[in-house]
């Protein structure tokens, strides 16, 4: 028997096979086993943006259900156990090894990737938590995803936007043929994509799988918006429900886009059996935090300087991040900043220098990373102060030590950054703020 320490190894050595973009290796690796997919439910979840935190409002709503509702999502800011939960609560430690224990044979057979080994445990230990239904979150693209060997009840495109484009292709029109491949005939599709382009693929990917193709956006409807410090409340209506006061405690336009695409997805769910009050809703989105463990979406962690943690990695994320900031009050902007060398990031480097920030640039002890050196180059580049720091640690560290209470801190540009900042924050600054 593995301890947890050799588990995670074991796991994390499986990066060496790199990135396997296809479904036989999945499916050979499932049917050893017993193709636990088969024995549930789900909701298959991909998108550009906007994937996780409409996995969570999804989960948050069935779990406030009383429904038993499991919840794969990647990657994980701290630790590997919150990719898998089942309502809220993570793997535990004892189950991540046995079930690592129980597939280490056939992952090696297989020569399974890391991706592909993860998807499996998260399937095989769903199956065995009697789930009523599984919330899947696609790892890149979809076509060729490891989770696209499930046949969900509904399939969710949140966004198309540009990233992993060197897997993806460089358009929006072939992104959204890659994301457009989780659609299953006769499944019905959600989508709350605004891009024309996108739209259009994906419809017409619908419309060969005799699949109905149902845009959120004008499906549910949102409005009376009141912005707060920490979260937001708005009125929500569908043809079947109509709430007069829904909190949310996630900033931003685009998280109320994720929630009409949520509520969306579980309206669909009915024709199954499932029931979803208004109460739930309210219930679930309120609690999201609580009830899924979600983090670094715009999260604030302290008020005084307001301090927020933001996962945007992207352009299209940093673009929603900035439209936050901006309608924010602050004097100085300190922007704890690192992003890896795969993304587009001198598109994120220019918008964010859109808030005049001073910079602190970190680096991620991974080989994608970004150097700071060049993080520093760039943002001088668009007239920005900017200072290079040996680790996330020391950056976050500086940020909070220059900034005045009137000030904001910023992290943002990685899910890698995030857990790293996530991870200080709650051994030491947490306890101070």
């Amino acid at each position: 028997m593995f301890s947890l320490q050799s588990s995670l190894e074991y796991l994390y050595g499986l990066q060496k096979f790199g990135m396997k973009l296809g479904l036989r290796n999945i499916r050979l690796l499932l049917r050893t086993i017993g193709n636990p997919h088969h024995s549930f439910p789900s909701i298959h979840i991909a998108g550009t943006n906007g994937k996780g935190s409409t996995s969570c409002m999804i989960a948050a709503i069935l779990t406030a259900s009383d429904y038993r509702v499991g919840l794969y999502t990647s990657p994980h800011l701290v630790k590997f156990n919150e990719r898998i939960r089942v309502n809220g609560v993570m793997i535990s430690n004892a189950d991540l090894v046995r079930h690592t224990d129980l597939l280490r044979t056939n992952v090696d057979a297989h020569h399974a990737t890391f991706f592909e080994a993860t998807t499996a445990i998260a399937f095989k230990y769903f199956q065995e938590q009697k789930v009523d239904i599984a919330v899947i979150e696609t790892g890149l693209g979809g076509r060729l995803d490891a989770t696209n060997v499930l046949r969900p009840l509904v399939s969710v495109i949140t966004t198309i936007g540009k990233d992993h484009t060197q897997q993806l292709g460089k358009s929006l029109k072939s992104i959204a043929f890659e994301k457009g491949g989780i659609i299953k005939r006769g499944v019905p599709c959600v989508t709350g994509t605004t891009r024309p382009a996108a739209v259009r693929v994906l419809k017409e990917i619908a419309q060969h799988r005799h699949a109905r193709f149902i845009h959120s956006l004008f499906y549910a409807s949102i409005e009376n918006v009141i912005s707060e410090k920490t979260s937001q409340c708005f009125s929500l209506s569908t043809p079947r429900i109509r709430l007069g006061s829904v909190r949310l405690p996630l900033l931003g336009d685009h998280q109320r886009h994720n929630v009409q695409t949520a509520v969306t997805v579980l309206e669909q769910l009915e024709r199954h059996g499932f029931r979803i009050s208004g109460e739930n809703i309210q219930n679930g989105l309120s609690g999201i935090s609580q009830l899924t463990g979600i983090h670094g979406r715009l999260e604030i962690l302290a008020e005084s300087p307001l301090t927020i943690l933001d996962v945007a990695h992207n352009p299209d994320g940093i673009r929603k991040t900035v439209a936050v900031v901006q309608a924010l009050k602050f004097e100085n902007l300190h922007l704890v900043f690192g992003v890896m060398k795969d993304k587009e990031y001198r598109a994120m480097i220019r918008l964010l220098s859109l808030l005049r920030p001073i910079v602190y640039a970190v680096q991620p002890k991974m080989e994608r990373a970004l150097e700071v050196k060049e993080i520093v180059h760039i943002f001088s580049g668009c007239r920005c102060t900017a200072l290079a720091y040996n680790s996330v640690h020391d950056g976050l560290n500086a940020a909070i030590e220059h900034s005045k209470k009137e000030d904001m801190v910023l992290i943002t540009g990685s899910h890698y950054v995030a857990g790293d900042v996530l991870n200080a924050w709650r051994k030491k600054w947490r306890k101070s703020s």
